[in-house]
């Protein structure tokens, strides 16, 4: 009689999807810089100038982005929590937060403002609605990203694509025809487990509260990237992409649990659309 609850029971959680999804690690690749224009940096620009000239400028990484608009970029929500207004510390020191893109990131835009999800709650390492978007001075692409409604178990067994730039500490450019370094794109190909056990999931709590913020000294890459799909982002990645190959050697485990280094865009479709739409009204009227 057990047994046959048990089965029972089952079933009814693999129906219904209440069983933890999971990504499998494949692979790592670095792809050409212009494969993915609609994935760019977010950006903490330090200026200095002299004569009107810029004499210095200090890059610090912040986050992955992904273009959905001429205005309007994807990423994780806690990423917000590092952007600032344009700051002029003197006539001729600013910072302000920009977000890089275009080959070698030769091309930069001011952020504006930033929308952050009306759901989103940071009580601690969890987070709640950990996706955003980020304003910005036009941006103009070939190629936008483009948002797809997939869930986890459509994928089942199929190869998705986690995507983000691998940080350095800081970009360093002295004069105008300094040498600029960027950050480099890499690829983390995954496959999709809709259904996995419990006692196959070893992501440990300590890989799960690593979020890449500027003051953070241990963080080796960053986060915010998007998940990719054929039909579109599916996903946006709420940690490194080299947290999560780090963890993977700690925890001997190439499996982890989708929803400890995921957001799925499935749910917050509308609110972005809505958002695209805003944004484009008020681009109009202007």
């Amino acid at each position: 009689m057990f047994s046959v609850v048990y089965i029972v029971l089952s079933y009814t959680l693999l129906r219904v999807g209440c069983m933890p999804s999971g990504l499998r690690i494949v692979s790592n690749v670095t792809p050409a810089e212009d494969e993915y224009p609609f994935i760019v940096r977010l950006e903490r620009r330090i200026v200095l100038k002299y004569n009107n000239t810029i004499a210095a400028e200090n890059n610090v990484h912040i986050c992955t982005c992904a273009v959905l608009s001429r205005s309007l970029s994807l990423t994780a929500g806690h990423c917000l929590n590092s952007v600032g207004s344009i700051t002029n510390l003197t006539n001729s020191l600013t910072v302000q937060t920009v977000v890089r893109f275009g080959a070698g990131g030769g091309n930069i835009a001011k952020v504006i403002s930033v929308i952050q999800h009306p759901s989103f709650y940071e009580p601690g390492s969890v987070m709640r609605s950990n996706i955003g978007l980020v304003r910005t001075e036009l941006i103009e692409l070939k190629q936008y990203a483009r948002l797809s409604a997939l869930e986890i178990v459509d994928l089942q067994n199929r190869v998705i694509t986690l995507v983000g730039y691998k940080a350095i500490k800081n970009s360093v450019r002295i004069g105008a025809s300094g040498v600029f370094k960027p950050s480099q794109l890499q690829l983390l190909h995954v496959v999709a487990m809709p259904h996995v056990n419990q006692s196959e999931l070893k992501f440990s709590t300590e890989c799960a509260s690593i979020h890449c913020l500027p003051t953070s000294t241990t963080c080796p890459g960053d986060s915010g990237g998007p998940l990719l799909h054929s039909t579109g982002i599916i996903g946006v990645s709420t940690i490194s992409l080299e947290s999560i190959q780090v963890c993977s050697e700690l925890n001997n485990t190439q499996l982890f649990r989708m929803e400890d280094i995921i957001v799925l865009t499935k749910p917050h479709v509308q609110w972005i659309n809505d958002s695209m739409t805003r944004d484009e009204w008020i681009s109009d009227i202007n």
